[in-house]
């Protein structure tokens, strides 16, 4: 006789031994009133996907003690300098000492860089506004990619001239063009990577002790100056177009045009859709400004090309 217990007369210990033999309520054949239970019906959770968080919000995924590190400002004893135009010495970090930082700060196996595109070789013509003259060096791009879990990946272009036309010349400037976009790329987390040493003028840079005592000197009597120096002195040069800054934009829109090129997109098309996007022409735009956009059509790029493999 059913009295509205379980067949088996002990209500609903059925279900309980049910699931620790390995069956589920389903399958034990009675709910306790007589009535079947039906099969697969959701038990009350919500098995929809959780929303992936929007990738400006990654960067909170980042652990503390990596946010701590990356607050932390770049040791002085890791800057090392070179010489500038003028005379001028400028703090940088070599390529070892920013893989280093990286090691230390995420980790060995906490973040990787790959090369986007290939490493491009390229002629920079430059002209002597005196003579005429019309110099050419050759120099090699590249364009890198940094990834850190629980954060945006980090694209920027590195560039080297060939200093020495010679087999080894090439190998330097091929290797320190990948370097110098690592280290760009890097320099994007902050301080620690040396991105304070970066700048219009440079942040730290440093002229020699005797001009920094005496950083305008008085002008020497013309009857007291060696007349070897005079016509140097009254020479007045123009800006030179390698600059940091400019030597940088320029191979940046190089760059820019020659990774939409890849993607099918002439440089008229290139040209105009940067006038729309910034309001200004491409020949306009800097360092800043322009490398959001490479980053942008080197991602595209990849994405396309894991695409057309997969």
């Amino acid at each position: 006789m059913n009295n509205g217990r379980n067949q088996n007369g002990n209500g609903t210990a059925t279900a309980v031994r049910s699931n620790r033999s390995g069956r589920t309520p389903s399958q034990s054949g009675s709910n306790g009133t007589g009535g079947r239970t039906p099969r697969n019906r959701p038990t009350g959770v919500d098995r929809s996907p959780a929303p992936t968080a929007p990738e400006a919000l990654h960067w909170d995924a980042l652990a503390p003690r990596v946010t701590e590190a990356l607050a932390q400002p770049l040791d002085p004893q890791l800057v090392s300098q070179r010489k500038g135009r003028g005379g001028r010495k400028f703090d940088y970090i070599e390529g070892h000492t920013a893989i280093d930082q990286a090691n230390k700060i995420f980790g060995f196996g906490g973040w990787g860089y790959e090369l986007i595109g290939d490493v491009s070789l390229r002629t920079i013509e430059q002209t002597d506004s005196r003579t005429g003259e019309v110099t050419r060096t050759a120099a090699y791009s590249a364009v890198v990619k940094v990834t850190v879990p629980g954060a945006p990946s980090r694209t920027d272009v590195g560039f080297q001239p060939v200093a020495d036309e010679t087999p080894e010349g090439h190998e330097t400037a091929y290797k320190g063009c990948v370097t110098d976009a690592l280290k760009r790329a890097l320099r994007s987390f902050g301080d620690c990577f040396g991105n304070g040493l970066y700048g219009d003028p440079p942040t730290h840079a440093r002229t020699d002790p005797a001009r920094e005592r005496d950083p305008q000197p008085r002008p020497q009597p013309a009857a007291e100056r060696n007349p070897a120096q005079q016509p140097r002195r009254r020479v007045v040069q123009p800006a030179a177009p390698a600059d940091d800054d400019q030597r940088d934009a320029a191979n940046l829109r190089s760059q820019l045009i020659e990774l939409s090129t890849e993607q099918g997109f002439t440089e008229e098309q290139v040209r105009s859709a940067v006038q729309a996007k910034t309001g200004r022409a491409l020949d306009e735009l800097g360092p800043a400004e322009l490398n959001p956009l490479i980053a942008s059509a080197a991602d595209k790029l990849e994405q396309r090309r894991q695409a057309e493999s997969g």
